[in-house]
């Protein structure tokens, strides 16, 4: 990610907080004083995208950074790790929400102040698909998968969003037909139910992309083929025989290879070196994520 992009990441992140840390707040006061438990949902699992957001911030500053003596691959894992994060957060938060909800199917309740929920609701579809969708073309963009790990959160909460105000505008509809006021009282545990089951796809979805990250799995077989087809290009360019092994894994936005390039040539020590440099070279050109480590042995490959 070149400068340009960085700045642009660390800025949208910063406007994102900022815009969660309001959307939360009101969520939260709007759920005490109405007493609705789906809207309490909506508000937690916006505190949860608010911590998520700020470590989002300082994860990206020091994605940033360059390796030192106490962390030699850099900050990496960083990456992986908050999602991980995220995704347990978000697990601990349906299953609770799912108990206290059956709670309430048996000690039902009525919601009050339907009206502020519906208007709230409507107006936060808009916002977060908005944001959603701007953060998830820009992460793919710029390569940064905690801006579209974040816009997920954000597509999600506008859908949540969206279903609530349907809930509750059904609710409000029964509450003013005849013979069908009682059952208003269930629509919001309900809701919170299906919401919560809705929310339980996502954190598995984030925790095993996370978990590869976090164990050195190799990365998608698209990027897998890509480089060794770069790798076999950059043999031919040089004359080298051909690839002896390649080995690649990913980190967060990090990928790290080790290659061993095979030639069956005579060459002295600086002559290799200076093919490694290039061949070193012109795969970070192609993929600047990519951090390479390359050995030339004097040997042709297996057959």
């Amino acid at each position: 990610m070149n400068e340009s992009y960085q700045k642009k990441e660390l800025l949208l992140l910063n406007v994102a907080t900022g815009l969660t840390v309001i959307y939360a707040i009101t969520a939260v006061v709007i759920a005490l004083i109405s007493d609705s438990m789906t809207l309490f949902l909506d508000g937690a699992y916006s505190v949860i995208d608010m911590l998520v957001s700020f470590a989002a911030i300082f994860v990206v500053r020091k994605l940033h950074e360059p390796p030192n003596e106490r962390y030699h691959f850099g900050y990496a894992k960083l990456e992986p790790l908050m999602t991980a994060g995220d995704g347990l957060l978000l697990l601990s938060l349906c299953f609770m929400s799912i108990l206290i909800a059956l709670q309430d199917l048996l000690h039902p309740d009525p919601v009050q102040h339907v009206g502020v929920i519906l208007i709230f609701t409507a107006t936060s579809v808009f916002l977060c698909l908005g944001i959603g969708l701007y953060m998830r073309k820009a992460g793919k963009r710029w390569g940064s998968e905690i801006l579209v790990t974040d816009s997920k959160l954000w597509l999600m909460e506008g859908m949540v969003s969206l279903g609530v105000c349907i809930s509750f505008g059904i609710g409000w509809i029964m509450r003013r037909s005849p013979g069908w006021g009682e059952y208003t009282s269930y629509v919001d545990p309900l809701t919170c139910i299906a919401i919560a089951l809705f929310f339980i796809v996502s954190p598995f979805k984030i925790l095993k992309n996370s978990l590869h990250d976090l164990t050195d799995a190799c990365p998608p077989k698209e990027i897998m083929d890509r480089i060794r087809s770069l790798a076999r290009y950059s043999c031919e360019m040089h004359g080298l025989a051909g690839v002896e092994w390649l080995r690649l894994r990913k980190s967060g936005r990090r990928l790290y290879m080790d290659a061993s390039f095979a030639t069956q040539q005579e060459h002295d020590v600086k002559a290799i070196d200076q093919i490694r440099h290039e061949i070193s070279s012109y795969l970070r050109a192609e993929m600047p994520e990519l951090d390479v480590q390359l050995v030339i042995a004097g040997k042709s490959p297996e057959p």
